[in-house]
């Protein structure tokens, strides 16, 4: 919390103002370019990438947001993922791409490898990732393309499917429950937003387009 800061209203396209700190912690509000008089002067209060977060904590959702969490959830994450780059800020969907960051990719592939019971290119994988030998690692990902982006497709329909399900039940008790849930028609839009953004991926990426049954 900075007293004083928080006055300024939100704005997620090119804000006005940037907060920045001190070695002792004191907080200072700087403008990011030349602004007129009168103009008004705003911050963003947003993630850039995971909007879902601030949503769970503070209700606030920041639809400016360039991307999103792939809300990739394993039951369990190894060390060996967590190396990979699996945290929730660095596995990303871009809305407006449909791109997916490397650490997506890297996790999927580590993933299905282990699914597949092939633990020796799974760690072939893994030491060339540790290693920094980019060009065994690139291979692999050349080699089993078709097994990631399976695993990519079964990931983004099931959680599309979810989301139809919640916009159902969300749609039929939706006038009623809005009184008892003031946030239902926030979390409405949240979950709009992280649909549009998994479906640009899924066509940016033409997983709509081929059959990797």
């Amino acid at each position: 919390i900075a007293p004083m800061a928080d006055m300024f209203n939100h704005h997620g396209y090119e804000p006005e103002i940037a907060l920045a700190y001190d070695e002792g912690g004191n907080c200072y509000a700087q403008t990011t370019y030349d602004v007129s008089a009168n103009s008004p002067l705003r911050m963003s209060y947003g993630d850039p990438t995971n909007p879902s977060s601030l949503l769970a904590r503070y209700g606030f959702l920041d639809e400016s947001a360039p991307a999103t969490f792939c809300k990739l959830l394993p039951s369990h994450v190894s060390e060996e993922m967590k190396n990979l780059g699996y945290a929730h800020d660095r596995m990303l969907f871009y809305k407006d791409t449909g791109d997916l960051t490397e650490e997506v990719w890297d996790i999927l592939l580590y993933m299905a490898l282990g699914e597949n019971d092939d633990v020796a290119t799974q760690q072939q994988f893994y030491q060339a990732h540790a290693g920094g030998d980019y060009a065994t690692k690139q291979s692999i990902h050349e080699q089993y393309y078709l097994l990631t982006a399976a695993k990519l497709s079964d990931h983004i329909e099931t959680f599309l499917d979810e989301l139809d399900t919640l916009e159902r039940k969300g749609g039929y008790g939706g006038k009623v429950a809005a009184d008892d849930h003031p946030r239902l028609p926030l979390i409405m839009r949240h979950n709009e937003f992280v649909k549009k953004t998994f479906l640009t991926v899924r066509n940016a990426q033409g997983l709509d387009q081929n059959n990797y049954a």
